[in-house]
């Protein structure tokens, strides 16, 4: 075994950083807002090669790491994982590169912005799939017919939990634009619908994952499962795109537009677009700017009850106070 096995790896990070800015919204670039016209801005598209450029230079690097230390799996392997954070401070200095722009050029000043609203999602949520569960269930059954009772309770309770937590995201506030509201409205439950299924085929993947890999000879199959579940969720982000913006439009939505631009909140949005803090929005639940995943107001006193509760439970066993499952008991 050589340090080549590392290679799969630093393949799969790059062409997740490369394709990042091709699944974000236009008005939205590196997790900047923008108005629709400054979307093919020469600005943009400067940053954007830049951003290209770093990723492909640490993508060299990291190659040379693993012909180099080509008998040093440890030094390869840890080298393959740094690139996450490599490619986050690449993001980040995209980011902060393009705001510079927004603010030397007074881009904000140019537009009306505004914001919109669909109260059907609190009216009509979007629901859960539950027959979606029935892959994850099944292998939930399996597991108990085999008798393997150390795994039932955490598969168990994926499977219990996991729509609990698809409900709360579908009640979130939905991302939509201003300018566009009725086609971003149609686009985004379209794309909650999506991601509740995939959540849910997540379930299953994972569940079977598991069981797969503690049983004697089926190792080798848990790897063809996961792969296949993350190719077939990373041909679904490329479809639909940040929040449904690279699904279809359909006839009337082409023209639609209302002069307005999304409300610029970029002030509130940290380290690139992943971290959201505004007191002032009573959201506890926001859509990230960048991926396809949900944050957590920094800024609402919910969260720091919820993180506060967490660091608490974490301290409590550390001194010992309490027991938490052990590798073995069921978790």
């Amino acid at each position: 075994m050589t340090s080549l096995i590392a290679l799969p790896m630093i393949t799969l990070l790059t062409g997740l950083a490369l394709a990042i800015p091709g699944l974000t919204p236009p008005t939205v670039p590196f997790g900047v807002r923008v108005a629709a016209v400054r979307a093919k801005d020469p600005a943009i598209l400067r940053v954007r090669q830049t951003y290209m450029f770093r990723v492909a230079v640490a993508a060299m690097i990291a190659l040379v790491v693993c012909l180099v230390a080509y008998d040093n799996v440890i030094v390869a392997g840890i080298f393959a994982n740094a690139l996450i954070a490599i490619h986050g401070v690449i993001y980040a200095l995209a980011n902060r590169q393009l705001r510079a722009i927004k603010r030397q050029e007074w881009w904000q000043a140019e537009h009306r912005y505004g914001v919109t609203t669909d109260i059907t999602f609190r009216t009509d949520p979007v629901r859960v799939p539950v027959l979606w569960l029935s892959p994850a269930v099944v292998v939930l059954l399996v597991t108990m017919l085999l008798g393997r009772w150390d795994l039932v309770i955490p598969i168990a309770a994926m499977t219990v939990l996991m729509p609990l937590l698809v409900r709360v995201l579908m009640r979130a506030r939905p991302v939509l634009d201003a300018a566009q509201p009725v086609g971003s409205s149609r686009r985004y439950r379209t794309y909650l619908r999506g991601t509740a299924r995939m959540m849910l085929l997540m379930v299953a993947a994972v569940n079977l994952v598991v069981l797969l890999t503690t049983t004697p000879g089926w190792e080798i199959v848990s790897g063809v499962v996961m792969t296949a579940f993350l190719i077939g969720l990373v041909v679904w982000m490329v479809r639909v795109g940040h929040a449904g913006h690279r699904l279809r439009k359909l006839p009337g939505e082409e023209d639609e537009d209302t002069g307005l631009t999304q409300r610029d909140d970029d002030k509130h949005w940290y380290m690139g677009g992943t971290l959201y803090a505004n007191r002032q929005d009573r959201a506890v639940l926001v859509h990230h700017r960048v991926g396809m995943s949900w944050t957590l107001n920094m800024g609402h006193p919910v969260t720091w009850t919820l993180l506060a509760a967490l660091a608490l439970l974490v301290a409590l066993a550390g001194f010992g106070v309490i027991d938490l499952p052990a590798r073995g008991e069921g978790f």
